[in-house]
């Protein structure tokens, strides 16, 4: 084991005080996830309904265009190589979230859980992954 592995201070455990209990952690909106504050690594995780998983790292992300129509909205993701097309209702606040880079994941809804006249809460029923 290297030395520094072996350090120990010369505090006792009163005196530690545990500064990283005050930063947010991970946390939820919806059928998403954010990242902490303090993440440097920024990641993007996309999960179906039947467990398939992929993510893709921010710094691979070229562009994003919503389209809003009046029945179903969609946020097309451009990342170097790939394109995911998310599809669902309430997009709007989704794509503010991809602008700051803090959504962490998201996952895919059954549509059958739309509630008429929602209006704060996205609701993606459908990602689409295409390799270019």
């Amino acid at each position: 084991m290297h030395q520094v592995q072996n350090f120990r201070a010369n505090f006792s455990q009163d005196e530690v005080v545990d500064t990283t209990s005050d930063n947010l952690t991970d946390y939820t909106v919806g059928s998403t996830e954010l990242h902490d504050i303090d993440s440097t690594v920024r990641n993007l995780c996309f999960v179906w309904e039947n467990g398939r998983r992929a993510f893709f790292n921010y710094a691979y992300l070229v562009s994003v265009d919503l389209v809003i129509a009046d029945n179903l909205n969609e946020i097309l993701l451009y990342f170097s190589g790939h394109i995911v097309t998310l599809k669902g209702y309430q997009l709007s606040p989704l794509f503010d979230l991809l602008f700051d880079h803090s959504l962490k994941m998201i996952r895919v809804s059954n549509p059958r859980y739309k509630v008429d006249g929602q209006t704060q809460i996205s609701l993606v029923t459908e990602i689409l992954l295409k390799s270019e």
